[in-house]
């Protein structure tokens, strides 16, 4: 089988099966481990899929466009903000990230107790600045335009200056190999500094998002304590995924 054609196969098995495995692969082929590696490297490096130990994933697809994704998916995400938004307690202090997930959470927060929220997301800063308790603090810097955030180094060095109750970074890729990952190295930078903070860290990921990765590292998902998803999903995680430290929801 010619390169061209192999690299096909791989592509149309990774689209069918969201992974693949070298070892199996590479006997179904019939060619050496080495060289089903090396086509995997030439696929990664086009774009086309993530190279993970063992094999490879399906590369994400999912839009890191905040308007595209704000309607997406409505019902799940009230789902999954419906689980997390009632383990905070007044008085907390919330460093919460972009995302549309995110922007959920936030409008279920109770409009009758006191919060401090410290957000980089502009339409999250904008929700919350009509919310008569909450103690809002906008992280200035650059926006992305994308992801209606802001990064930069003003940024940076404003997250290290709080130390919060709960830490929420918004997530378009979540793998168990993987961890968290993201389309843009400053965004990336700005994610890892804020789950450094400590306090209880958490993601939100619809079902579309699991198994996926894309170029830059976030976080392991050791370094998470929750992950809420969609209920459908919660079994299957604990199920399959490794069993660190964080609790599904």
């Amino acid at each position: 089988m010619l390169k061209e054609e192999r690299h096909r196969y791989i592509i149309d098995r990774i689209n069918r099966d969201s992974r693949i495995y070298v070892t199996a692969l590479s006997e179904e082929l019939k060619v050496s481990d080495d060289t089903l590696r090396r086509d995997l490297v030439e696929l990664e490096n086009l774009g086309l899929l993530t190279k993970v130990h063992g094999g490879a994933v399906a590369k994400s697809d999912i839009s890191i466009k905040f308007l595209e994704r704000l309607n997406t998916s409505t019902s799940i995400k009230q789902e999954m903000a419906a689980k997390l938004v009632p383990l905070f307690k007044e008085g907390d202090v919330i460093l919460i990230d972009g995302g549309t997930s995110n922007l959920e959470v936030m409008r279920q927060l109770p409009k009758d107790k006191n919060f401090t929220v410290y957000t980089n997301c502009l339409p999250i800063a904008s929700e919350v600045s009509s919310y008569p308790k909450v103690d809002l603090v906008l992280l200035g810097g650059t926006v992305f335009s994308s992801s209606q955030t802001t990064i930069g180094v003003s940024v940076f060095q404003m997250v290290q200056s709080i130390y919060p109750d709960w830490v929420i970074v918004g997530v378009s890729d979540i793998h168990p190999q993987k961890g968290l990952t993201t389309s843009d190295r400053e965004e990336a930078v700005i994610k890892r500094c804020m789950l450094k903070q400590g306090g209880k860290r958490v993601i939100l990921a619809t079902g579309e998002k699991l198994n996926t990765a894309r170029n830059y590292h976030v976080a392991s998902l050791a370094e998470i304590d929750y992950i809420v998803t969609e209920n459908s999903k919660v079994d299957y995680i604990k199920q399959h995924w490794p069993s660190y430290t964080y609790q599904v929801l």
